[in-house]
């Protein structure tokens, strides 16, 4: 009888294990020491030159919902993929989401920010958390960047959870995926086969991209393919889509959009638009976008839809007009000096 209890206790300990541990390894490709490539749960068939791998086991952090200030009406503010959460929990993309709420909400607003890992925690595990760390709430609205729009739209199943929303602003959520999403999981042996200008542009923005922490080879990016579909919006909630255009042109109000952006951001997020508009052809429905999501996307499911002009897929996060308009939709004014 003891035997079959320690039998019994020892497996069970092995399914704890593998239920609750996220570990999972993390391949950095390092060319003279400096790291040119990176990979979340599985090689790469390398594309580049290379002269050391190094193999570790990275931890994501478990969901959580960070009080910003506390107060009424409440705002949950909801991140999207993030590959510089490799390095730091809270990089500099999610910091500037918060400073912008904290910089123009009111001072008796309740701000919240759900911090979730982006890159290989399911989707749906962490809206079971959002579900959870809202329940003390009894009503909220949500303002959703990119990937955190696919990650409400799981949470938005749950009827209590769907009836204390107020409204909803998805900014910036690629609600049909994004074909940059595509190239990123792509096998990369298909590059040992195909040839061509194009294809050459393609490894380039691919190599750079990861370099400077635009992107990462990583499970969760097979939630943002082309073509994938998400659960429904319920009719019943008030929802906004805010969608960028990544365009250029003499007015006043474009050149000022464009000064109001990060400039590394924006320098990073055209040379995404670049490509995507040497890959595709001219009438392409990828042509119009953000620097990440297309336009044709972005105005997807939601009620209402409002476009912006010259803006940036970062910029639908964290730019003050934007972050005004979403707040004017709240109808949440920030005190007159």
């Amino acid at each position: 009888m003891k035997k079959v209890i320690l039998l019994t206790f020892i497996i069970l300990s092995i399914i704890l294990s593998i239920t609750f541990s996220y570990g999972i390894n993390l391949y950095e490709y390092k060319y003279h020491g400096i790291t040119i490539y990176k990979s979340l749960g599985t090689p790469v068939d390398p594309f580049f030159d290379y002269d050391e791998l190094t193999i570790s086991n990275w931890e994501p952090f478990e969901p959580e919902l960070i009080t910003i200030r506390e107060g009424t009406p409440v705002i949950i503010i909801i991140h999207g993929i993030s590959p510089k959460e490799i390095n730091k929990k809270i990089d500099d993309y999610k910091l500037s989401m918060i400073e912008a709420f904290e910089n123009y909400a009111s001072k008796n607003a309740g701000l919240y920010f759900f911090l979730y890992p982006t890159l290989s925690v399911k989707l749906e595990y962490s809206a079971n958390k959002l579900i959870e760390y809202t329940e003390k709430f009894n009503s909220f609205y949500v303002f959703a960047h990119s990937m955190g729009g696919i990650l409400l739209r799981y949470a938005l199943q749950n009827e209590k959870f769907q009836n204390k929303i107020k409204k909803i602003v998805f900014s910036g959520t690629p609600h049909l995926g994004s074909p940059l999403a595509n190239f990123i999981i792509l096998k990369k042996q298909f590059f040992k086969y195909f040839y061509g200008s194009k294809i050459e542009l393609l490894k380039y923005a691919i190599i750079t991209s990861n370099i400077f922490d635009g992107s990462i080879d990583a499970p969760n990016y097979r939630y943002l393919i082309f073509g994938k579909r998400f659960p429904n919006i319920p009719k019943n909630i008030e929802s906004y889509n805010f969608v960028g255009i990544l365009d250029f042109n003499l007015k006043n109000s474009n050149i000022l959009n464009i000064m109001n952006s990060k400039i590394s951001y924006f320098i990073g997020l055209t040379m995404l638009k670049y490509v995507v508009e040497n890959v595709y052809p001219e009438n392409s429905i990828f042509q119009i976008n953000d620097g990440m999501v297309p336009y044709y996307s972005a105005i997807q499911d939601a009620k209402y839809t409002l476009v912006f002009h010259s803006t940036s897929h970062a910029d639908l996060a964290m730019r003050r007009d934007i972050i005004e308009k979403a707040l004017e939709i709240f109808e949440i004014k920030k005190e007159e000096k």
